[in-house]
């Protein structure tokens, strides 16, 4: 290596170094955004996953109750009635 571009060649490497921890800055800034959004449609996957299953369990009780095989009162037999004590 010639002596006379070591000081360049120094200076190149800094600049280098600048440029590579501003751009793992700016990665991981990136990765906890999307790790955040992540967990947020984790979060609404699974409120959905449980409206589903609960659509599908009224929609097989109703189907039960249209066939013959169950009662509308086993139907509801489960249901949560209003107590009164909510607000309208």
């Amino acid at each position: 290596m010639d002596p006379q571009h070591t000081g360049d060649l120094f200076k190149h490497l800094e600049k280098q170094n600048e440029l590579l921890k501003e751009a793992h800055k700016t990665m991981s800034q990136e990765i906890q955004k999307l790790m955040v959004e992540e967990q947020m449609m984790m979060h609404k996957l699974y409120e959905l996953t449980v409206t589903h299953r609960k659509n599908n369990k009224e929609l097989k009780k109703t189907h039960n109750v249209l066939e013959g095989k169950e009662t509308p009162e086993e139907a509801s037999s489960f249901a949560i009635f209003p107590t009164g004590d909510e607000e309208h």
